[in-house]
């Protein structure tokens, strides 16, 4: 089934990337966008157009250009996987200098690394660039259902399959993404130490990093530990939550969290595949934060906002699970799953709010429960991602 997406792509009028993690739905969003179009696609995924082109890019020039002569109107190029062959680049480069107006090309890939790591030509501003996630309550619509997307989580391919044949479509993902992902690129020489890292990072996502104790575990180097959590952020399999400090050198040199990209591949990595295995209180608890988290970092990017997140915590371990920051503007976002609040369960927004005055405080719970405790505003999750609320998102 195909679900509309939030996202707003110049098709036909510039040439951009879009990235995202597999399976999120890259090359069939795009594929519907161009139906009725002039256009043409090349996926570096089939092999024969893989080694065609990558033992001789200049054969990619030629054949995009033959297309553009023969063509009344302007042509729409859709090359998947861009990152299998950046060379390419190059190529790109000289036919939108060439026949400026008559040619646009639409690039996605599920990993930037290997295009931003290797100095390849990312094109000088000619293309802009996008990300694609899993699916948000939005895009769902009626289908949404938040015991199944904390269980499941929402790339396309799962989130109409029964729970069993869900989670073997996401272990296999995990191994794909491994096997395809990791050792294809040659992103890591340690193949067995990534996928217990892997394992490790699935069961820490959402706290504090700390390397030297994951790289015990691993058995590896602390510095290896954070290449990997530098992989899994370019790969846009995790996204990195620096903490809140006024220095930004500090918040470069303090740990971060990092939470992976889908709530289905985390439990399988974990090993929670049934219902009532994620109706545990803390485990919801941490889920339905992962949630709330991950939703806002979709939709900010989508609504292509200026916003930054983070999170708070002081030495006395007072803390806040997400800061927004956009100007000078701020929020304080706290995600409870509890039962009743009391005012000592707002304790780090009370103090976050007394560092920063200005800030807006906000409680997000998974229930209707719309109340004010000391100024700070208890939500509903729904309430939190509406047209009225926050001016945000």
């Amino acid at each position: 089934m195909f679900y509309p997406r939030l996202i707003r792509l110049p098709i036909g009028k510039r040439s951009f990337f879009l990235f995202g993690p597999r399976q999120t739905g890259k090359s069939t969003l795009i594929t519907r966008l161009l139906e009725g179009q002039r256009a043409i696609r090349l996926d570096f995924l089939r092999r024969d157009i893989f080694w065609r082109y990558r033992s001789r890019p200049s054969s990619f020039l030629e054949d995009v250009e033959y297309e553009i002569v023969r063509s009344r109107d302007a042509l729409t190029v859709f090359v998947d996987e861009i990152q299998k062959i950046p060379s390419v680049l190059d190529e790109v480069h000289l036919l939108l200098e060439k026949y400026k107006g008559r040619v646009h090309f639409i690039m996605t890939g599920s990993s930037a690394r290997k295009l931003k790591r290797t100095s390849v030509n990312l094109l000088a501003g000619r293309a802009w660039e996008y990300r694609l996630y899993p699916l948000t309550f939005l895009e769902l619509g009626e289908r949404f259902s938040l015991e199944e997307v904390l269980l499941k989580g929402s790339l396309p391919p799962v989130v109409d399959e029964p729970v069993e044949e869900a989670f073997r479509t996401l272990r296999a993902y995990a191994e794909t993404y491994l096997k395809e992902e990791i050792l294809d690129e040659a992103l890591v020489r340690n193949a067995e130490a990534f996928s217990r890292f892997l394992e490790i990072a699935a069961d820490q996502s959402g706290k504090i990093v700390n390397y030297s104790t994951i790289a015990r575990e691993t058995g590896v180097r602390s510095k290896t530990v954070k290449t990997y959590y530098e992989i899994l952020e370019d790969t846009l399999v995790a996204l990195r939550l620096p903490p809140y400090l006024r220095s930004r050198r500090k918040r470069l040199i303090s740990h971060p969290k990092y939470y992976l990209f889908d709530l289905g591949v985390i439990n399988a990595l974990c090993g929670r595949f049934t219902p009532e295995s994620i109706r545990v209180p803390t485990v919801f608890g941490l889920l339905f934060e992962h949630f709330i988290i991950l939703e806002v970092q979709r939709l900010i990017s989508y609504r292509e906002r200026p916003a930054r997140l983070f999170f708070w915590r002081t030495s006395s371990g007072a803390e806040v699970d997400l800061v927004m920051e956009e100007g000078e503007r701020l929020w304080a976002i706290e995600i409870k799953t509890g039962g009743r609040l009391h005012k000592k369960d707002l304790s780090g927004l009370l103090s976050f709010g007394k560092e920063h005055p200005g800030a807006r405080l906000i409680c997000v719970v998974p229930e209707k429960r719309l109340a004010r405790i000391n100024g700070m505003h208890v939500v509903y999750w729904k309430d939190l991602f509406g047209p009225d609320f926050l001016d945000l998102i």
